[in-house]
């Protein structure tokens, strides 16, 4: 079957696996930067909690993603508790990193001179310090939207229905027009992702100056 006949033939089958791909993809990002931002936010803030958290998150970075989909199974069960979980822990070590790299940049004369005039630690946290962080923890939430965009493919070995379905479909059938279109599809998306977070990394830095 050529790839124009299978398009044809399958479309609502890659139509629907496509948008799921994208509904795993917006609800893991979403997860991991509220998570990745706050626990961020922690480490800049508390050097214990730097000295517990940082090497958790390495640990758990540092495992395959396989083997994360594995454990979650007996854990979660298979559908999308079991992929989501995993997905979280992968995408948060990038946003972690960059939110307390973006905080500890931000110019101390200016917290201070924020302090003088009688903001709270909240307010100077949500008025300075994060904006002026802010093109930094883009960047890291656009290493995890395109790290994330490609794991998705492997929540298919736990019946989690992705772009990755049709790239394991090709592999066990020997049939490269599925694993083409899932694979291209999956390319199309990360770079997509990659230059709308670059545009908008480069938007909040143009705000700052």
């Amino acid at each position: 079957m050529t790839l124009l006949d299978f398009l044809h033939f399958q479309g609502d089958l890659v139509a629907r696996l496509a948008w799921q791909h994208l509904l795993l993809f917006a609800l893991s990002l979403t997860g991991a930067t509220i998570i990745g931002v706050g626990l961020g936010i922690a480490v800049a803030r508390t050097r214990w909690v730097a000295s517990v958290v940082v090497p958790a998150v390495n640990l758990l970075q540092a495992c395959p993603e396989v083997v994360l989909l594995a454990v979650s199974i007996p854990l979660l069960g298979i559908g999308f508790e079991g992929a989501l979980i995993p997905l979280f822990i992968k995408g948060v070590l990038p946003i972690l990193r960059n939110t307390a790299s973006g905080l500890a940049g931000v110019d101390a004369r200016t917290v201070e001179a924020a302090t003088g005039i009688g903001l709270t630690p909240l307010q100077v946290l949500f008025r300075i310090e994060l904006p002026s962080a802010l093109p930094v923890i883009i960047s890291g939430i656009r290493v995890s939207a395109v790290m994330l965009v490609s794991v998705l493919t492997l929540t298919a070995y736990i019946g989690v229905e992705s772009l990755g379905t049709l790239i394991v479909q090709g592999i066990a059938r020997m049939d490269p027009t599925p694993l083409i279109v899932g694979s291209l599809l999956t390319a199309l998306l990360a770079v997509t992702v990659n230059y709308l977070l670059i545009g908008a990394e480069r938007a909040a830095a143009n705000r700052l100056n």
